[in-house]
């Protein structure tokens, strides 16, 4: 019974290991059948894949680096360029300075002498002859006075004539003749004094011109030397400026000035320096420069901002260029000259400038054309194409 069991045992062993050995084989050869479809597929893409090689993405053909030709052509392009031609002509180099207008003659108008204010004659903005009335101070302890010394004047009158006669027959001495003179000399400076004030009493202008300012008022009390009115003759303007001592030597009386007004809409007006002072404040290294403008019309008025400008030095006949057109690098000054299609880099020495233009010194001949506009990034020996402005 126990050799049946055993046999039975190991019947089912042996078929474990045929079953075993059977899904093995399977195996293997479906890893073969997948291998032969991996390698009769690469088979038939690798044409396709031929003619695809050296396309970029889009279709078109080449490599990585492109056609070397295209990019020769790309530089070799021509930049379009505006230009302009050096021409000759007048160039002025001016001193631009600003400065505040005041006018030519002013006047401070003071009371000469002690009142009340009765009278206003005048008020700010009237224009007024010299000589003519301001105010009236109160005249009465004035008047007064007068009239007391012209009687005191009358006493020592007749007591002059008295020591006079006396003296002459001997009957008083020089000295009792002299105090009567002196007591008549005196009342008569008394006298003249008074006057004086009873006149110093209408406060009169001083010039003619234009009440700028008014600092009384009725019933106001003035002491001798009380500001009373301001005064300004406008006929003529002036700008003072302050110049910095190292353009002494260029600065001169009689030459042009042009004065720009903002409050006028930058209006021009021409004015000439009237004075240069001949020394150097040493506290700021400035010197004076007087500018006169004719002002018959008025328009100019005294504190307006004014923009000056002196013409020092001017160049007839010289050859004149664009500012636009100057390249400046590391302080030197540069161009593009245009000659058959091609830009050619030229240094040039500027001189003067003045408004748009510049002074060319040396570097361009009359005629030239030059790079204006699209010089930027323009190469030395560049082709270009010109364009109009």
């Amino acid at each position: 019974m126990k050799k049946i069991i055993l046999i039975a045992l190991l019947s089912v062993v042996i078929g474990c290991d045929d079953a075993d050995e059977k899904g093995l084989d399977g195996e293997k050869s479906s890893e073969k059948t997948v291998q032969r479809d991996q390698k009769s597929s690469d088979s038939n893409n690798q044409p396709n894949a031929r003619r695809g090689e050296g396309r970029r993405p889009g279709g078109r053909a080449g490599g990585r680096g492109g056609d070397p030709k295209a990019g020769v052509q790309f530089r070799d392009r021509p930049v379009p360029v505006a230009v302009t031609k050096v021409e000759r002509g007048r160039v002025d180099a001016f001193y631009a300075s600003t400065a505040s207008l005041t006018a030519e003659e002013e006047a401070v108008v003071v009371a000469r002498t002690q009142g009340v204010v009765e009278q206003i004659f005048v008020e700010e903005g009237d224009y007024v002859a010299a000589g003519a009335p301001l105010a009236q101070l109160d005249t009465r302890r004035l008047e007064l006075e007068v009239a007391r010394t012209r009687t005191n004047i009358e006493s020592y009158e007749r007591a002059f004539e008295r020591s006079k006669r006396l003296y002459e027959t001997k009957m008083i001495s020089p000295d009792a003749y002299d105090q009567a003179l002196y007591n008549l000399e005196r009342e008569n400076a008394s006298l003249n004094l008074q006057l004086y004030e009873l006149d110093e009493a209408t406060i009169k202008a001083p010039i003619d011109g234009v009440i700028t300012l008014r600092h009384i008022k009725l019933g106001n009390t003035l002491n001798s030397n009380d500001r009373a009115f301001e005064l300004k003759r406008s006929e003529v303007i002036e700008a003072v400026l302050n110049v910095p001592e190292k353009e002494l030597s260029k600065l001169e009386k009689g030459q042009l000035a042009i004065v720009l007004i903002d409050a006028l809409d930058a209006a021009e007006f021409e004015g000439v320096v009237n004075r240069v002072s001949p020394e150097i404040d040493p506290s700021s290294g400035t010197f004076r420069v007087t500018v006169s403008l004719n002002n018959s019309d008025n328009i100019l008025k005294p504190g307006m901002f004014a923009r000056v400008n002196v013409r020092y030095d001017s160049n007839e006949n010289t050859l004149l260029l664009a500012r636009e057109a100057v390249v400046t690098q590391k302080d030197e000054n540069s161009v593009f000259v245009v000659k058959a299609g091609q830009a050619t880099r030229q240094t040039i020495t500027i001189g003067y400038a003045m408004g748009s233009s510049v002074e060319v010194l040396e570097g361009l001949d009359e005629g030239d054309q030059v790079v204006i506009t699209g010089q930027g990034g323009l190469r030395d020996g560049a082709s270009v194409r010109l364009v109009p402005l």
